[in-house]
């Protein structure tokens, strides 16, 4: 067998480009795996919760059609203080979930933060569970016709790994069908 010094040149370029993907394919799988473990971090593992036994009720309401006023009076019942709460409304009464927010609207009562009434601008959950310890807010409600259900959701300030966090507390949600005064 002779050697072709043409046809060995030949075969060394089809190497090379074979080479050549293998090391495009590896390295695209090297950025990929990098770029997963990355992204990965942005995502929490786990929902926050409120602590079991965190509640509130609506000790009273007062909603003035013709005025368009709505006054709630909540009340801690649970075994844990709250920050604050979020409030829905509704203006048709076969909707199951309440969608209208209303916190924009507050007149008395509360700090609006984001979507949500808070009852202090501290860091801390101002609403305990002692027997007299009730927060009065008020509404004005005049853009929304009227309305049927009102649904709040309580908020809380909690400690998570040594950082306070603002925690929904959406297994706690109170609901009440709204009649005119």
């Amino acid at each position: 067998m002779k050697f072709n010094k043409k046809n060995f040149l030949k075969n060394k370029k089809g190497l090379s480009i074979v080479i050549g993907y293998v090391l495009l394919i590896a390295v695209s799988v090297v950025m990929s795996i990098i770029v997963y473990q990355w992204l990965r971090t942005y995502v929490p593992t786990e929902t926050l919760k409120c602590d079991e036994g965190t509640s509130i009720f609506i000790r009273e309401y007062n909603y003035d059609c013709v005025n368009h006023v709505l006054n709630i009076t909540v009340k801690n019942n649970g075994r844990f203080s709250v920050d604050g709460y979020f409030i829905h409304v509704s203006n048709k009464t076969d909707e199951e979930l309440a969608t209208i927010d209303i916190s924009g609207n507050i007149t008395f009562g509360g700090n609006v933060s984001g979507n949500a009434i808070r009852f202090s601008n501290l860091i801390e959950n101002s609403l305990t569970p002692e027997n007299n310890n009730v927060k009065l807010s008020s509404f004005n409600v005049q853009d929304y016709g009227t309305l049927t259900k009102l649904e709040i959701i309580p908020t809380r300030i909690q400690k998570v790994d040594g950082k306070n966090k603002f925690v929904s507390c959406g297994d706690s949600k109170v609901e009440e069908i709204l009649t005119c005064s």
